[in-house]
C-alpha cells in the first residue's frame, strides 16, 4: 500500500513510546516514506505498517513499524494519498456527512425494526414454540401456574359432582381433538380478581373458574369454552405468546436450555397474565378449533356465545369495546365469525 503513495501529507508525528508530538509532512522519496519535522530540519523514515481506518472527521493515523504514529486531519488527502478514495469506509464516511443519508439510515432503521417486531417476532416465537422441549413446556406450565394461583386464584369451592361432570365433559372434547391425558388437563379455581373465565397455561393446563360455570346454563356452553381453550392448546397459543412478550433472547436461552434464571423472570411477575391474553388471529383459530370438536362430539357450536355474552352482561361492559375480561378480546364480529364456520361444516 505504502508503495503506490502519492503527494505530500500534513499533520502531526509522534515518536515511538511518546505522547509528544511534532507538525510534520508524509511524502513518498525514492520509494520509501519520508517523515521531515520542519521545526528541527529532521527526517525520519520509518517502516510502513498499517493506515487506520476512516472514522467521520477523526484525524487518521498512519502506523508504522517501530511504534511512530503520522497523524493527518485531511481525510480525504489521505485517501488520495494511498488510492483508498474509492474504499467502502471512505464512502460510508462522506455518507455519514450528508444529512440525507443520515434521514435515510434513520427511516431505514425505523422500518427494519419495526418489520422485525411485526413480522419476525411472531415468525420465530412460532417456530421457537414447537421447537421448545418437552420438559421445558411442562417446567414453564408450572410455574405459571404457581404464580396465577399466588397472585389471582383461590380454590374452588365447585362441587365435586361438578367437577366430575366437567372433566367428563373435557376428556371427550380432548379426544376428538387428538389428544392424550398427558398433552392436557382441566383444574378449577375461583376466579378472584378474573371472575368468570377459562384460560389455558403454556403447557397444556386449563382452568374454569367457579365464576364461569355458576353463569353457564347448560353443558354445551361450558363445553365450547373448554373447546376453545383446547384451541388454545393445539395451537400453542400460550407459548407463543409468552415468546412475544418476552423476546428473542428469552426463547433462544430456553430452547439452548438456560432456564433458572429465566424462569425466575417469569414466575416474578404480574404481567406475566398479560402473556395470556391473545391476538385476535389465536382467539379466531381456538373459536375454528371450538367449532369443529363441537360438532364432532354432537354439541351445540355457537352454545359458548352466549356464555360470552352474558358474561360481558354480568360485568357491565360493552361486547365490542373490552375482552372476555383480560384474557379473550371480543367484539360484536365474533359471532358472526363463529356461525360462519358453522356454516361452513360438511352437512
Amino acid at each position: 500500500m505504502a508503495a503506490g503513495f502519492e503527494g505530500k501529507l500534513e499533520g502531526r508525528y509522534f515518536v515511538p513510546e511518546s505522547s509528544f508530538s511534532h507538525p510534520a509532512s508524509l511524502e513518498m522519496r525514492d520509494g520509501s516514506l519520508v517523515v521531515t519535522i520542519p521545526e528541527t530540519g529532521q527526517t525520519h523514515m520509518p517502516e510502513f505498517a498499517e493506515l487506520g481506518d476512516r472514522l467521520g472527521n477523526v484525524p487518521r493515523k498512519i502506523l508504522f513499524e517501530d511504534g511512530s504514529v503520522f497523524e493527518c486531519p485531511d481525510n480525504d488527502a489521505v485517501d488520495r494519498a494511498f488510492h483508498r478514495e474509492l474504499s467502502f469506509f471512505s464512502r460510508m464516511s462522506r455518507w455519514e456527512a450528508s444529512w440525507k443519508f443520515i434521514v435515510f439510515a434513520c427511516l431505514a432503521t425505523v422500518a427494519v425494526v419495526f418489520g422485525l417486531y411485526r413480522y419476525g417476532l411472531p415468525v420465530a416465537a412460532n417456530l421457537a414454540a414447537w421447537a421448545t422441549p418437552s420438559g421445558v413446556v411442562a417446567t414453564i406450565d408450572r410455574s405459571t401456574l404457581d404464580t396465577v394461583d399466588r397472585l389471582v386464584f383461590k380454590p374452588s369451592n365447585l362441587d365435586e359432582d361438578e367437577q366430575e361432570r366437567y372433566r367428563s365433559v373435557f376428556a371427550k372434547l380432548r379426544s376428538a381433538a387428538g389428544l392424550g391425558d398427558g398433552d392436557t388437563r382441566l383444574l378449577f379455581r375461583d376466579g378472584g380478581k378474573l371472575g368468570a373465565n377459562a384460560v389455558a397455561l403454556p403447557g397444556g393446563t386449563v382452568i374454569l373458574t367457579d365464576q364461569l360455570a355458576q353463569l353457564a346454563k347448560h353443558d354445551d356452553e361450558i363445553a365450547g369454552v373448554l373447546a376453545h381453550e383446547i384451541g388454545h392448546v393445539t395451537g400453542r397459543h400460550s407459548l407463543r405468546q409468552v415468546y412475544r412478550a418476552l423476546g428473542i433472547g428469552f426463547m433462544v436461552a430456553v430452547i439452548l436450555g438456560d432456564t433458572s434464571q429465566l424462569l425466575d423472570n417469569i414466575v416474578s411477575q404480574l404481567a406475566l397474565l398479560d402473556t395470556l391474553s391473545y391476538s385476535r388471529k389465536f382467539e379466531n383459530e381456538a373459536d375454528g378449533t371450538s367449532v369443529m370438536i363441537m360438532n364432532e362430539t354432537g354439541r351445540n357450536p355457537l352454545a359458548f356465545m352466549d356464555l360470552i355474552d352474558r358474561v360481558f352482561e354480568e360485568a357491565g361492559v360493552e361486547n365490542e369495546q373490552s375482552g372476555w375480561l383480560s384474557t379473550h378480546p371480543g367484539n360484536r364480529e365474533r359471532r358472526e365469525e363463529v356461525i360462519r364456520r358453522i356454516d361452513e361444516l360438511p352437512q
